[in-house]
């Protein structure tokens, strides 16, 4: 999602407003009620199948039946659960707490541009209301959560910019609304619509792992982020999404969102403004995908594949490298023509070292392509591992390793080239990101973990006044999660 100039100026109101009305039609008291489906998938939230799951990836709640907790040491050195009275209270009254707290700090000791050490921080509030529990409307729940980030871009110091950065930064340090919608669930839940401000955090795109890592793989990769106009978290827009689920394991999804290519970066436009004076387009991602989990399988696996048409158009001036040393302009790149990307995932836990805990190791890999339109990254191609429970007495821990192989678009390396001054270097047509994260589970909701990362040809699709080689960096991330911290009640947002 850099910032284009956008040459097209279109409508999005007629859609939006055809969505809510369907919604609300869907949503009376008439909708079906909540089956043993819906509480199956809360009672597997419950039951913890995700590590690591903070505020920002709640809605990647696994469906399915919950499986008995499994006796033993819980593998914390404390416990600070002491609102579970409290939380109860307020879950009676339908209302649910949820929030997080996640700090990176991270040091630049080589390469880059520079050298030097830099902290992010961002806090989630939110609230979940039931219903049903408040108005009888059965089915239904709504979602409001706030989102402030703070600190600066690592990217300014590796070389890496906005293409390879932390998940806690970006797209720059506000308080901001990340999301506030209507859920909807009919047909024992085997369809599920939202509606309102939302964004495609844990919708598309994404493992339930994914916030393990500290970089833009939480969550939505950088091919994602940055190849379209959509409004990714912690950024919302008016939109739906709809899941039709034909079984317990299976999904198809799809979304229609207001896209705005240049007020995403734009402070006063993506705050608590709620209007749609700046949507010049729409941003259509789809999904389908096959998904278990401990309460389905003894190996659970996810695999999907996936789309999205943007249809904003983009204008993008630059300069290119002239013989005598001098820089000229280059044409502008601008057109309405669309922006189409894909995807396929997949996910597999391969090991484990017995069947009375959810230790072991999972091994997951992911392309991604554009197949139309002018972006900053043409491919890129993620692999890695997640060894959940490396230690059998610290069964919460998880051991990472990431691999992410970025193929940069012809246009954009041709436009960095041409703004290097020193040298006539080339600039690189490709990066790679190499990642490992152990996360120590201190607390039930709090986890601390050291990174080290390094990085290949770093590249921050922008003007370029020298080609840097590589960087490497050291680090350690801090991720509080409320609920699960104070022993509070949840509500799923199931996706």
């Amino acid at each position: 999602m850099l910032p284009w100039h956008n040459t097209s100026r279109r409508g999005a109101g007629a859609w939006v407003g055809a969505v809510a009305i369907a919604v609300l039609a869907l949503a009376s008291p008439r909708a079906q009620a909540q089956s043993a489906y819906l509480h199956a998938l809360e009672a597997a939230q419950n039951d913890h199948d995700q590590p690591l799951q903070t505020a920002d990836d709640a809605s990647q709640a696994p469906s399915g039946t919950a499986a008995p907790a499994a006796s033993g040491p819980d593998g914390y050195l404390f416990n600070l659960q002491v609102a579970k009275s409290f939380g109860q209270t307020l879950a009676d009254q339908g209302i649910y707490v949820d929030g997080s707290y996640t700090n990176i700090t991270l040091d630049n000791v080589s390469g880059g541009t520079r050298t030097g050490a830099i902290p992010n921080g961002d806090a989630v509030f939110g609230v979940n209301l039931d219903m049903n529990r408040i108005a009888g409307i059965q089915g239904a729940q709504i979602h409001f959560y706030m989102d402030d980030r703070q600190g600066s871009n690592f990217g300014d110091y590796t070389g890496t910019g906005l293409v390879d950065t932390n998940q806690t930064y970006g797209p720059n340090a506000a308080f901001r609304l990340q999301e506030l919608d209507w859920d909807q669930s009919l047909l024992s839940d085997h369809i599920r619509i939202l509606v309102g401000r939302i964004n495609d955090l844990g919708d598309f795109d994404t493992f339930d792992f994914a916030c393990n890592f500290t970089d833009f793989t939480c969550a939505n990769t950088a091919f994602f982020y940055n190849n379209d106009a959509n409004s990714a978290a912690p950024v919302s827009a008016w939109g739906g999404r709809i899941t039709f689920k034909p079984t317990l394991a299976t999904y198809f999804r799809i979304a229609a969102e207001a896209a705005d290519g240049d007020g995403f970066y734009n402070r006063a436009n993506e705050g608590w403004n709620l209007s749609m004076t700046h949507d010049n387009g729409v941003f259509l991602p789809l999904e389908i995908g096959y998904k278990t989990d401990f309460s389905s399988s003894s190996y659970p696996s996810q695999y999907d594949v996936g789309g999205f048409y943007d249809n904003t158009g983009y204008n993008y001036s630059g300069q290119i490298f002239a013989k005598t040393g001098l820089l000229e302009p280059l044409a502008s790149i601008a057109t309405t023509a669309p922006r189409e990307g894909v995807w396929a995932q997949a996910a597999q836990m391969v090991w484990r070292p017995d069947s009375s805990s959810k230790r072991g190791i999972t091994l997951f890999g992911e392309v991604e392509a554009m197949v139309n339109g002018y972006t900053p990254i043409q491919d890129e191609i993620d692999a890695g591992l997640v060894w959940q429970g490396p230690i059998a007495s610290r069964p919460h821990d998880n051991f990472n390793l990431i691999g992410e192989y970025y193929k940069m678009g012809n246009a954009l390396v041709n436009y960095q080239t041409g703004t290097i001054i020193a040298g006539n270097a080339r600039m690189a047509g490709n990066m790679a990101v190499f990642e490992a994260v152990y996360n120590a589970a201190l607390a039930p909701g709090l986890t601390l973990g050291p990174v080290v990362e390094y990085i290949v040809n770093p590249n921050d699709a922008g003007p370029e006044t020298a080609r840097v080689k590589n960087a490497t960096q050291f680090g350690g991330q801090l991720v509080l999660t409320l609920p699960d911290l104070l022993g509070l009640p949840t509500l799923a947002r199931v996706n």
